[in-house]
C-alpha cells in the first residue's frame, strides 16, 4: 500500500483493512508517530525560542502618586477611603482653616482702609491742584496789573522830577513864585511815594505768585503719598492672596481620575508639612514592567508586539508593544551596593527593565500583579 493510502486510512480508520490497522499499531509504527510528534513540537519550540523573548519576571506597574500636605493643621474631614474611585478635583481631605480666615479678614480690613486713604488723598491732590492753578493764574494777573501800575508811577515820578528840575533854578531868579516851586516839589514827592507804593505792590504780587507756585509742589507731594499708599496696598494684597492660597491648599483635591490605594491618616489627626496622607494611581495609565535578561535584551526593540498573560486571570491574553528599553541594568538602582572586596566573583546574569504598553483590558488590573510576557522579536 502506498503512502497516500496509509495517510487516508489514518484519517478514516473505518475504511482501512483490519491488517493495515494492526501494522500501524505495531511498536515500529508508534515510534514513527512519536518521532513525528516530537519533531513538530521541537519545531514549534525552536520557532518560539528564536522569534520570541519570553519572561516571567514581569509585573503590572503604574504611577502611584503620594498625596501630601503643603501646610500643617488639624485634619477635619477625609471623605474617601481605600478603594474609592475619585475624579479629578474631588476633595480628598480638608484641614482647619479658621486661623487663616481670621488673618485674611484682618488683611482685607487693612486693604479697605488703605483704599479709602488712597481715594481721600487723590481727592485732596485734585483739589489742591485746581486751587493752586487758580491761585497761580490770579497771582499772575495781579502781578501784571501791579507791574503796569508801577510803570505808570515811574513815568509820573519822572515827569514830576523833570518839572521840579525846571522850576528849581527859576525860583532863585524870581521868574516863578515860591508857591509854584513848592507845588512842583510837592508833586515830585507825591509821585515818588506813589512809585514806591506801586513797586511794593508789585513785590507783594510777585511773592503771592511764588507762594501759589509753591502750592503746585504740594500736588507732587500728594502724588508721592498716593504712590506710597498704593505700594502698601499692593503688598497687603499680595499677603491676602498668599493667605487665600493657603486656605485653598488646606483643601486637598485629587490631581487626576483614579483610585485611592492607601490612607495613612484619619480625621482629627494633626498633619505635618509634607506628611503623606494617602496614595492613589490612575487606573487608565497602566503598563507592564519586565526585567529582561541581558543576554536577550539586545533583540528587543521599541515598537515590537508583545503578548501578556496575567497570573490573576488565567486565560486572559493582553496585547501590547514595547514602549521603552531601559538604559541601565536594575542592579544600578539597588539601595545597597554589592562590592566584592574578597575577590570571590560569581557572574550573575543582569536584567534590564523593559516597559510594555498594553491595551486597555476588560478586567481591572492592579499595580504589582505578576504577569508573563512574550515579545515577538522576529522582525
Amino acid at each position: 500500500m502506498n503512502r497516500g493510502n496509509t495517510l487516508r486510512f489514518l484519517r478514516d480508520p473505518a475504511a482501512a483493512p483490519a491488517g493495515l490497522l494492526g501494522r500501524l499499531w505495531h511498536p515500529a509504527g508508534l515510534g514513527v508517530l512519536l518521532l513525528l510528534a516530537c519533531g513538530l513540537a521541537g519545531g514549534y519550540w525552536l520557532r518560539q525560542r528564536l522569534g520570541h523573548v519570553e519572561e516571567n519576571d514581569a509585573r503590572v506597574a503604574s504611577e502611584v502618586t503620594t498625596i501630601a500636605s503643603r501646610l500643617d493643621g488639624w485634619l477635619l474631614t477625609r471623605p474617601v477611603m481605600e478603594g474609592d474611585r475619585v475624579r479629578k478635583g474631588q476633595v480628598l481631605g480638608e484641614l482647619d482653616t479658621r486661623d487663616a480666615r481670621l488673618r485674611l479678614a484682618a488683611l482685607e480690613g487693612n486693604l479697605a482702609a488703605l483704599a479709602a486713604q488712597i481715594r481721600e488723598t487723590t481727592i485732596q491732590r485734585d483739589t489742591t491742584a485746581q486751587t493752586s492753578e487758580a491761585q497761580v493764574a490770579d497771582a499772575r494777573a495781579q502781578l501784571g496789573a501791579a507791574e503796569a501800575a508801577a510803570a505808570v508811577a515811574a513815568h509820573q515820578a519822572d515827569l514830576a522830577r523833570a518839572d521840579f528840575a525846571r522850576a528849581d533854578p527859576l525860583v532863585g531868579r524870581g521868574d516863578i513864585s515860591r508857591q509854584s516851586w513848592e507845588h512842583a516839589r510837592s508833586t515830585q514827592l507825591q509821585q515818588e511815594a506813589a512809585l514806591r507804593q506801586a513797586q511794593a505792590q508789585q513785590a507783594a504780587h510777585q511773592a503771592a505768585l511764588a507762594l501759589a507756585t509753591a502750592q503746585l509742589g504740594q500736588v507732587r507731594v500728594l502724588e508721592q503719598r498716593i504712590e506710597v499708599l498704593r505700594g502698601q496696598h499692593d503688598a497687603l494684597a499680595a499677603q491676602a492672596d498668599q493667605v487665600r492660597q493657603e486656605i485653598a491648599d488646606r483643601t486637598l483635591r485629587a490631581p487626576f481620575d483614579g483610585v485611592v490605594d492607601r490612607t495613612f491618616i484619619h480625621a482629627g489627626d494633626y498633619v505635618q508639612v509634607g506628611q503623606w496622607l494617602m496614595m492613589m494611581h490612575d487606573t487608565d495609565d497602566l503598563w507592564v514592567e519586565a526585567d529582561i535578561k541581558e543576554t536577550e535584551v539586545g533583540r528587543v526593540r521599541v515598537g515590537q508586539p508583545a503578548e501578556v498573560s496575567v497570573d490573576a486571570y488565567p486565560g486572559l491574553a493582553l496585547h501590547g508593544r514595547v514602549l521603552r528599553v531601559g538604559n541601565a541594568a536594575t542592579n544600578q538602582f539597588a539601595l545597597l551596593p554589592s562590592p566584592n572586596p574578597s575577590g570571590n566573583f560569581t557572574k550573575i546574569t543582569q536584567r534590564v527593565p523593559v516597559r510594555i504598553a498594553i491595551d486597555k483590558p476588560a478586567h481591572p488590573l492592579q499595580p504589582g500583579l505578576m504577569v508573563e510576557v512574550s515579545i515577538d522579536v522576529a522582525d
